[in-house]
């Protein structure tokens, strides 16, 4: 497999592409995750966003997280399609959306936040990471992901 992994939204207009391993990938099954992915779950990756080269502009929103901080939402604006999320503007560490890349078949989620949220009739892989709600400190959480 290559160490060149590309991405991008569903019409092109933001592209990305980044080298090196492709971090361990977590679902979210949170109210506000299967809204923005109109879907049962997101999946994302965390990583710094240096790591990524875009063309393109993203657009960012401003949404507060549960945790009350500030999450920025950054997305295509002419497709809409939500591409990373950070918790800064200009973003620093970014939650990649897994779904962007152009080749995520072999991705699995490694690890599962608010499985109390989670759709009626999704199973999950009971040799996941799995918190019912979320750890007190996700960011942690995420760096140890797969470890």
């Amino acid at each position: 497999m290559s160490d060149t992994h590309t991405g991008g939204c569903q019409c092109g207009a933001v592209r990305y592409r980044l080298s090196g391993s492709i971090p361990p990938a977590y679902a979210c099954h949170c109210g506000e995750c299967k809204k923005q992915s109109a879907s049962a779950f997101s999946m994302s990756i965390p990583m710094a966003y240096e790591v990524l080269t875009v063309t393109g502009t993203a657009k960012v929103f401003e949404t507060t997280a549960h945790s009350g901080k500030r999450k920025y939402n950054y997305f295509c604006g002419d497709c809409g399609t939500r591409l990373w999320h950070s918790g800064t503007n200009p973003p620093s560490a970014i939650t990649l959306k897994v779904g962007t890349l152009d080749h995520s078949e072999y991705i699995a989620p490694v690890g599962h936040l608010w499985v109390s949220k989670k759709q009626a009739g999704i199973m999950l892989d009971p040799e996941t990471d799995q918190h019912q709600t979320q750890p007190d400190n996700v960011s942690a959480w995420r760096n140890n992901l797969g470890q």
